[in-house]
């Protein structure tokens, strides 16, 4: 493990990502913990869902999976789902231990043929709606999911971009712990869903620093818009401190490379002439294909070009 060169470009130093440990195994462990901690918490203001509600209607959708023979491990592709559906979707499939598929609008074909997915969610008919409403309440684990499983497969630039619950978790840790979000905001996230950024912004945070979402009235705001608190740049060449300040995304990194100049939690940036060399907990598993691998891991870190 240790010569495998992903695992070295994950390494922030002489630190293992095993040896930083997130308080939860996986991520339905961060919804059970948050949901319970804080259930009536109000999470989505509009819509009066409390993060009782929100858990309840996860075990229903787990349970609906189920039913649909969903298993750990199984690929479940899933596109133009809106919120809040969206985030329940990925919690009832982490909860089961399969892996959400997403990928950008102009790839999702190719997503498709690629992962094989066991099953495709693209719309949530009446009926589903009514077939979930009926399933119990409670979802009885029937694996265990550890922090280095595959959670999410995002394709972006043609890439499947393979990312652990340990790499959503710490960079949604770090963004949390940098921007020191707490319980008592609300936060409006305009993003897009289906990309691995709106999982960590979108799907993750508010559970994570306890918070509540908004689409209209909010104290922190993050968006691709420049009138936001944040602004989420997908495309750019260099780190820069701006106002308002820049979340750069990087996939690779599983979301959020650096906040301005300074990189994200566990995170190291080397920035080069030609490319940028990085280290950290937030490295991704890996490409789906070995080959796109041998590109862009060497030398002991992950090295994008500019």
């Amino acid at each position: 493990m240790k010569n495998n060169p992903i695992y070295k470009a994950q390494c922030f130093g002489n630190v293992e990502p095993i040896e930083y440990m997130v308080p939860y195994p996986n991520l339905r462990s961060l919804a059970v913990g948050q949901c319970i901690k804080f259930s009536k918490n109000i999470l989505y203001k509009e819509l009066g869902i409390t993060n009782s509600d929100f858990l309840k209607s996860i075990n229903k959708t787990a349970n609906w999976l189920a039913h649909e023979e969903i298993k750990k491990g199984d690929r479940v592709f899933v596109a133009n789902i809106p919120s809040p559906m969206m985030e329940i979707l990925s919690y009832a499939i982490w909860s089961i231990g399969a892996v959400l598929v997403i990928a950008n609008e102009e790839e999702i074909e190719i997503a498709i043929t690629k992962t094989k997915p066991k099953l495709i969610i693209d719309n949530i008919t009446e009926k589903d709606k009514s077939f979930i409403e009926e399933q119990s309440e409670d979802f009885i684990e029937t694996s265990t999911t550890l922090l280095l499983d595959e959670a999410v497969i995002y394709f972006n630039k043609g890439n499947g971009i393979r990312l652990s619950h340990y790499n959503l978790l710490i960079n949604t840790y770090g963004v949390q712990k940098h921007l020191n979000i707490l319980h008592k905001d609300v936060l409006n996230i305009d993003i897009p869903l289906n990309t691995s950024a709106g999982i960590v912004l979108k799907t993750i945070l508010p559970l994570y620093s306890g918070t509540s979402i908004s689409d209209k009235s909010a104290n922190i705001t993050f968006s691709t818009k420049s009138d936001s608190d944040y602004q989420v740049k997908f495309e750019w060449k260099n780190l820069r401190e701006t106002k308002p300040q820049s979340l750069y995304i990087l996939p690779e990194a599983t979301a959020i490379l650096a906040i301005g100049c300074t990189p994200n939690h566990v995170i190291s940036i080397i920035d080069g002439k030609d490319s940028f060399k990085i280290n950290g907990h937030s490295i991704m598993m890996g490409y789906l294909e070995d080959k796109e691998n041998n590109k862009v891991f060497k030398f002991g870190s992950l090295i994008i070009q500019k």
